[in-house]
């Protein structure tokens, strides 16, 4: 703690109502969707060895084991679907949209699975900015913390929200056919249909299994969307907790006045910012090698899924499967607007702290201080990026570049469909 900035004074009436905000704070929609599935994606309390403790470890590990399971049967089926279907030349429709799901699922479930190997490191990055998080509400006001969550929530709520409208639509879809057109008013009737088209040896329709497969379905459909969801929430959260520090260290060299107080001061401050600078470089570092494997899915899945959904929207079909498939083009889109203007923020705020540095009151500073400026002006150079493993660096030239991707694979399949 001994390298965290001193922070001005800010008046107690100006504060006096302010609740503070814990940490976890950010994190609580992402551990509402994890612990859906049984997953504990950080531990901050890995010293309690409690009974209570141990037994809820014990039920959370087999119900992740148990969901897991599922969601991979549910995968399988559908791929083999698929490879039945382009084998015999039939159903090549139903496997393009079965596709589309496909990529959706095969995304979820790497991340699931990447996120679950990765749990010490990640817990170890909220340890560190545990260390950093302003405690009190004086230092919290100085922050802007309670803008930062505000608008991160917002965000959040909107993307959780918007795809679990769309998930629940398309899964509870025949379930509310059924009721209304057969049940209550009884003027068509109901064919058994699952919410994905899949493989089975044996015969659902006329049976009790329908039921089971209906259920399996929409547990696997949840589980994968939790894990994705999470994923791409979990790292926005730790991004908007870097900018938020980026901002702040800037903002507190940009205010600095050299040369007023002795030198040895103005020394210290200067170190002091410099190893706060080098503490986020890491931090940023260790997201990337943790989310690196999730972006790198979710840019190459987005591309596929929203060049064959614009696919299935361009050769037709029934109202429902139009509106089904509008709305998933529209989450697919959303997905990568969102993880790119995070990261774009992330360039721009550690890209101000070279500025900062630069426009702050230097001129009647110790030679010194003047020498290690450049440190840190050198380090700023290079911004912060979110990186897509090392094949890729996000930005919103990123989104431009993946659309494009997109149209001429959707302009390569449609010749295809023609020819």
């Amino acid at each position: 703690m001994g390298w965290k900035l001193r922070t001005r004074t800010v008046p107690t009436r100006a504060i006096k109502t302010r609740k503070t905000i814990p940490l976890d704070s950010f994190f609580r929609y992402v551990d509402v969707f994890y612990l859906s599935i049984g997953m504990v994606p950080y531990d901050l309390n890995s010293k309690d060895s409690s009974v209570n403790r141990n037994w809820r470890r014990i039920i959370l590990r087999s119900y992740f084991v148990f969901q897991m399971m599922n969601l991979n049967l549910v995968l399988l089926s559908e791929l083999i679907y698929v490879f039945l279907a382009f084998a015999s030349g039939q159903n090549f429709l139903e496997a393009t949209m079965n596709l589309s799901f496909i990529g959706f699922v095969v995304v979820g479930d790497i991340k699931i699975q990447h996120i679950w190997g990765k749990r010490e490191r990640l817990t170890q990055v909220v340890r560190r900015l545990q260390e950093l998080h302003p405690v009190s509400a004086e230092e919290q006001a100085i922050y802007k913390i309670d803008e930062y969550l505000s608008g991160y929530k917002c965000v959040s709520i909107f993307y959780f929200g918007m795809h679990l409208v769309l998930i629940w639509t398309y899964n509870l879809y025949w379930a509310v056919y059924y009721l209304i057109w057969d049940f209550w008013l009884g003027i068509r009737r109901f064919e058994r249909m699952l919410p994905y088209y899949c493989w089975t040896p044996w015969d659902w329709k006329n049976n009790w299994s329908y039921y089971v497969m209906y259920i399996s379905q929409n547990l696997g459909g949840q589980a994968c969307l939790s894990g994705q969801l999470a994923a791409d929430m979990f790292m926005c959260a730790l991004v908007t907790l870097l900018i938020m520090h980026f901002r702040r260290l800037g903002s507190q060299i940009e205010r600095h006045v050299a040369g007023v107080l002795p030198a040895k001061q103005d020394l210290a401050f200067l170190q002091a910012s410099i190893v706060y600078h080098q503490h986020l470089l890491f931090l940023c570092q260790d997201i990337n090698e943790i989310f690196g494997v999730s972006l790198f899915c979710n840019f190459a899945s987005s591309s596929f899924i929203i060049c064959f959904v614009i696919f299935q929207m361009t050769i037709g079909g029934n109202i429902d499967s139009l509106v089904m498939l509008v709305l998933f083009l529209f989450c697919a889109m959303v997905q990568v607007f969102m993880i790119g203007s995070y990261a774009q923020r992330l360039i721009n705020a550690s890209e101000q702290i070279g500025e900062a540095v630069y426009k702050h009151d230097w001129f009647l500073a110790d030679l010194r201080y003047r020498k290690l400026m450049l440190v840190i002006i050198q380090r700023a150079q290079r911004p912060s990026y979110l990186k897509a493993t090392n094949l890729l660096k996000v930005s919103l030239v990123t989104v431009t570049d993946l659309l494009q991707l997109s149209y001429k694979f959707f302009a390569l399949l449609r010749t295809m469909y023609v020819q």
